[in-house]
């Protein structure tokens, strides 16, 4: 007479009973699962493998009931090029042999059709030597996609504020820093020359009659003057240097540890290259020059404001005196002068 096995809310199942139960809720699940004996042959395959198989070409149950799937992945290795084959032997076997409780891996699995990815997880049938495992191949392509579009997602938001943050310190026309960022940078520079005792110079440049230039050759030409006047000033500046564009046709740039006669030899070198420079354009080549005020910071209770201030004032100097020229604040003008 059949075993009577109790099963909460089934009532009592015989044994046939119950394996078809096992059957049933092997089938009800997503994963493809197979059942493989302890020599490696495949027991029994629940519905999921079986529709698997199907779509991929291998529906006669022969293929899979029946064959040792030991040797379907000692053959993939053999063929070479097939990793994943391997690290699934080995992966396999060690279950098998007791070596290892467990074993999982995740793999893909593409078709010409859709990217797929799965998680393989081997479990032992009994404890200790078991008698046989159990395969299951869970398909997490949906998860996948999910974590590929979460990454790209965090990607884009990435890109997107070192975007914004780029363009918060840069100045659109030009690529150079901006105004504000410069106020950032320039109190650092302050303070390390006034603590090491180090010279600190700023020069302010102005290209001169801008306004000509755009209202004769056009503002497009004149964004192209002041992108050619930034480029310039970048050849002849250090990277340890500060270049902004100031406002409007106005740039300042500050230079670590270089005293004013050192940074009147840089701006001499920046306003003949920008002299030299020019842009042709069908009605002829526009040229332009540039007017430039250095001044040094005095270490001793001095500022930023007031550097800016004395190279502002030697800058109204070069202007007054014709332009086109490189004129260095003297220690004696006074604060006021323009």
């Amino acid at each position: 007479m059949p075993q009577r096995i109790p099963a909460p809310g089934y009532g009592d199942l015989t044994a046939e009973s119950g394996a078809s139960l096992a059957i049933d809720i092997l089938n009800s699940l997503t994963a493809h699962v197979a059942v493989v004996d302890s020599s490696g042959v495949i027991v029994t395959v629940n519905d999921a493998w079986k529709r698997f198989a199907n779509e991929n070409k291998c529906a006669d149950p022969a293929s899979y009931v029946g064959s040792n799937y030991l040797a379907v992945c000692e053959e993939a290795v053999r063929r070479g090029g097939d990793e994943v084959a391997a690290v699934v032997l080995a992966g396999v076997r060690a279950v098998l042999h007791g070596d290892q409780d467990t074993f999982s891996l995740e793999y893909s699995c593409h078709s010409p059709e859709e990217k797929r990815w799965f998680v393989m997880r081997v479990t032992p049938l009994s404890h200790g030597r078991p008698a046989g495992i159990v395969v299951a191949h869970e398909d997490i392509t949906a998860q996948k996609n999910i974590e590929r579009a979460l990454r790209d997602a965090e990607q884009a938001l990435r890109q997107a504020l070192e975007r914004e943050q780029l363009m918060a310190r840069t100045d659109s026309l030009t690529g150079i820093y901006n105004r504000r960022h410069f106020l950032e940078l320039a109190p650092h520079e302050c303070a390390v020359a006034e603590r090491y005792g180090l010279p600190l110079s700023a020069m302010l440049l102005d290209i001169d009659h801008c306004k000509q230039i755009n209202d004769t050759a056009g503002h497009q030409i004149g964004d192209e003057m002041l992108k050619r006047v930034a480029h310039t000033a970048l050849e002849c500046l250090r990277k340890s240097d500060i270049l902004a564009r100031y406002g409007g046709e106005e740039f300042i740039v500050l230079l670590p540890r270089t005293t004013a006669e050192q940074a009147a030899a840089v701006a001499e070198r920046i306003r003949e290259g920008v002299a030299a420079d020019g842009i042709e354009t069908p009605t002829g080549r526009v040229t332009t020059t540039i007017s430039i005020g250095v001044a040094e910071f005095r270490r001793v209770e001095d500022t930023l404001d007031g550097l800016i201030r004395r190279a502002d004032a030697a800058l109204y100097g070069a202007k007054d005196s014709g332009r086109n020229r490189t004129i260095v604040h003297s220690p004696r003008a006074s604060e006021g002068e323009r």
